[in-house]
């Protein structure tokens, strides 16, 4: 997968923050991972079957579970990577043993975790990379084409980087578009780089 989304690796968790644009935004990511089951969690949940499926989400795959609790719904998240499944948590705030927990229960199970967030991001290093989203205008002759901002915060092993992302459309084979990134490179200095239309992610599989 390609680089610019911080390793994204199925046996991990990743934090994803931010405001409402983040649901879609991690709709498009499971929308890449194996074809295990997805369990998405949360205290109220709506959403749109025909809507997933314009994303690439078979809605037979997913399971909806509501708890009001925060405890249990990542109870919840760990008892589904722990099992082999995809899952999605919508957490307020989450500790850093709680985080470890959900670690290695991804990396048992071997799924891909997601943690969404309202508010600021963590500072636990047991994600394997923590996002900040926010949604963007679409470009010239591309409306209609959802966009996010994606600010990497954190990655093991990567370069923190803003990145403009688009979704690919429903008959492509391409789940997510990077437009244009910034990126710091290890001596403390910048990089810029573009990629127009440039598949970098999708083929229903998540790697390195």
């Amino acid at each position: 997968m390609g680089g610019w989304l911080g390793g994204l690796l199925a046996g991990a968790v990743h934090e994803v923050g931010g405001g409402e644009a983040v649901t879609g935004f991690a709709v498009r990511l499971m929308a890449l991972a194996g074809e295990a089951p997805i369990v998405w969690i949360g205290d109220r949940l709506d959403l749109y079957p025909p809507g997933l499926m314009q994303s690439a989400i078979d809605p037979a795959r997913l399971i909806l579970a509501e708890a009001k609790d925060e405890i249990d719904r990542l109870a919840a998240l760990e008892i589904a990577l722990r099992g082999g499944m995809h899952g999605v948590v919508v957490a307020r705030a989450v500790s850093r043993l709680a985080a470890r927990k959900l670690a290695l229960a991804a990396r048992c199970g071997g799924g891909l975790g997601l943690v969404l967030r309202a508010g600021a991001a963590s500072d636990s290093a047991a994600f394997a990379a923590r996002w900040r989203i926010e949604a963007a205008r679409s470009g010239p002759g591309r409306q209609g084409r959802t966009r996010w901002r994606a600010e990497l915060i954190y990655a093991r092993g990567r370069n923190p980087g803003v990145f403009l992302i688009e979704a690919g459309g429903h008959e492509s084979s391409s789940a997510l578009v990077l437009v244009s990134e910034f990126q710091r490179s290890g001596d403390g200095g910048r990089q810029f780089g573009d990629g127009p239309g440039g598949r970098v992610a999708g083929g229903g599989a998540v790697a390195a």
